[in-house]
């Protein structure tokens, strides 16, 4: 496998699992399922109403309330039939083309025939509704209706409950019954519902839907029984239902935003040619709604609110196209997602994911002012699960990298150089112990056996020096062919370097099948530089100083006399036990010796390293 042959196979298997999930998503949409799922979508819903704001007053709807005004001057409540029966004429008188009644009028009472006669002034809705189980089904006619329904039975529909007998005749039905989410909001309109009458079961379109088609065409309901979605057909653009067979409600604004006029004074009322609504908004009355922009809708401007969407082709597409376009954007949002989390730089990453998701949501904002309600939940549970992914990607593609890079430093430098973003930069001179280490007779050695071999003995030798210097705190600053610089002290001096330094040497020049291979070694103590050495892009961690350099000389020092071992009087006084070992092991101090490229001698002890056995410290007083 080549070098990026693990980083490849890791974004390959991140790539496969974000698209996966992906996937698993759009098929799923959260958004329209279960509780929380629809809870969430519902209030990312609701912020892009508030983003986009109120729209303008729709103009071919109004609707006359039974408001507190006009209870006060009644002085009843719920109002009288002759009351409703006057308002109803007045709606007419002032031009209104149809009168939807979004009151339930069951039960006779004396004065239905008033109310009957201005029913019969022109086109009128009345409303149904859904009644308990065990209410008696009542004798219901519809005069309007729809052409044609197509979809599945209504399971085990309920009783009606509708207008008296006397009422009938002169009006069509439209259901007024408003069914919320999970979450308690209103947000779509059920355009058709099936009732049970003395003659059979009936099904009655919304109130909105038989006010728009009063006198006109009645429209054609389809629903498919082997997939969710259908279509509202009628004297309107074409309104596609949404995967619960539902109108989603395209919220003009808060209570008010449909002309409103109370029943108590219609005399400056604009109705000319309007789909007129009436019902009751006093306070009191229990027929109000939380929506996106209120949370004490009237039901009747809900019902009015549908009717304008109708009217103006406004109704929110939610169809199974529109669940096909949020799934393909959250896969694209989950891609772009991984390929954001993975930049390498964090704050790169950061600003990547924030233009990222504003992008997003501008889409879907887009989107939505253009009348799709995507599924928010979705696109941006892709995103999440993308950058989660790329994220946890780029930081485990660091930690290996990271991982990969401390093989090539000292262990013990490796959380020294990572926990600072200029390392070493402010530290002062430090006392340490230098080590220079090698093989005699290498250039001879490499010449017979070749590169191959060569590099197999420098690996074992490398590898020898690695396992005694470690475990006695030694850090090995640099492998240079057969050169081996270790030092201790680093990264923080402490008691006894001195003596583990010497340990180190016994240790390592042990005879453990390493017979005919002589090493030399030459060592010095005193005050270094630890730093980070090199030019911007390319830099090393290094120890610097007339310490290291006389190191270097003693090691040659050692070669020139035909010996193994050479340190300096200051190594060797630095600790009792140095000199101890020093002595017990034969060196042999020589005063005033030149070192090549220094003006001042020092004493330097030579010798051997003495060979007593085993792998560990010789037996000379060290241990």
């Amino acid at each position: 496998m080549t070098a990026r042959g693990p980083a490849g196979l890791y974004r390959a298997r991140s790539l496969l699992l974000v698209l996966l999930g992906a996937v698993i998503l759009a098929l799923w949409h959260p958004g329209s399922r279960g509780q929380v799922g629809t809870a969430v979508e519902g209030r990312l819903l609701d912020l892009r109403f508030a983003l986009r704001g109120p729209l303008p007053q729709p103009t071919g709807v109004a609707i006359i309330a039974f408001d507190d005004a006009a209870v006060s001057a009644l002085q009843a409540f719920p109002p009288s039939r002759t009351d409703i029966a006057a308002t109803v004429a007045q709606a007419f008188e002032a031009g209104a083309a149809v009168v939807a009644l979004d009151l339930l009028l069951a039960g006779p009472r004396d004065d239905d025939a008033v109310l009957a006669d201005a029913l019969a002034s022109g086109a009128t809705v009345l409303g149904v509704a859904e009644a308990s189980a065990t209410t008696p089904p009542p004798p219901l006619s519809d005069t309007g209706g729809f052409a044609l329904v197509v979809g599945p039975r209504a399971l085990a529909p309920l009783p009606a409950l509708g207008p008296t007998a006397g009422l009938l005749g002169n009006a069509a039905l439209g259901h007024v019954t408003v069914h919320h989410e999970r979450d308690g909001m209103l947000r779509r309109m059920r355009p058709a519902l099936t009732l049970r009458t003395q003659a059979g079961e009936m099904t009655v379109p919304g109130l909105a839907i038989a006010a728009v088609s009063a006198g006109r065409t009645p429209p054609d309901l389809i629903v498919s029984a082997g997939f969710a979605g259908g279509r509202l057909e009628g004297p309107w653009p074409p309104a596609k239902l949404d995967v619960q067979d539902a109108l989603p409600l395209d919220f003009y604004g808060p209570e008010g935003t449909v002309e409103t006029y109370s029943a108590a004074d219609l005399s400056q009322a604009d109705l000319q040619g309007r789909i007129v609504f009436i019902g009751a908004t006093a306070t009191g009355f229990g027929d109000r709604h939380a929506t996106s922009f209120d949370a004490t809708l009237p039901g009747v401007e809900a019902h009015a609110t549908l009717a304008a969407n109708l009217l103006e082709g406004r109704v929110l597409r939610r169809d199974p196209v529109a669940l096909v376009l949020g799934g393909v954007l959250a896969v694209c949002a989950a891609m772009a997602g991984l390929w954001a989390g993975g930049i390498a730089h964090r704050w790169h990453a950061l600003a990547a994911a924030t233009a990222l998701t504003a992008t997003l949501c501008a889409v879907l904002q887009v989107a939505f002012a253009a009348g799709w309600w995507l599924d928010a939940t979705t696109v941006l549970a892709a995103l999440l699960l993308g950058l989660a992914t790329g994220s946890t990607r780029r930081f485990l593609e660091t930690r290996r990298r990271a991982a990969n890079l401390a093989r090539y430093q000292s262990p013990r430098l490796v959380e020294v150089m990572a926990s600072d973003a200029d390392p070493l930069g402010r530290r002062a001179p430090q006392r340490a112990v230098v080590l220079f280490v090698d093989v005699a007779g290498f250039t001879t050695r490499a010449e017979r056996i070749g590169p191959a071999a060569t590099a197999g003995f420098l690996r074992a030798f490398h590898e020898r020096v690695e396992a005694a210097a470690e475990p006695l705190g030694g850090t090995i600053l640099d492998f240079s062919g057969d050169g081996v610089l270790v030092v201790f002290g680093l990264p923080e001096p402490a008691a006894g370097d001195a003596t583990r330094a010497l340990e180190f040497v016994a240790t390592l020049f042990a005879p453990t099948g390493w017979d005919g291979i002589n090493m030399r070694a030459g060592g010095h103590a005193g005050m270094v530089q630890f730093s980070v050495l090199g030019g911007a892009r390319h830099r090393i961690v290094s120890v610097s100083g007339d310490v290291v350099n006389t190191a270097s000389r003693l090691q040659e020092f050692a070669k020139t006399h035909g010996a193994s071992l050479a340190l300096s009087e200051d190594l060797i006084a630095s600790e009792d036990t140095a000199r101890i070992w020093a002595e017990a092991a034969g060196l042999t101090p020589l005063a005033d010796q030149a070192l090549r490229g220094r003006a001042a001698t020092q004493t330097i002890w030579i010798g051997e390293v003495p060979q007593t056995g085993d792998a560990g410290a010789p037996d000379v007083g060290l241990t």
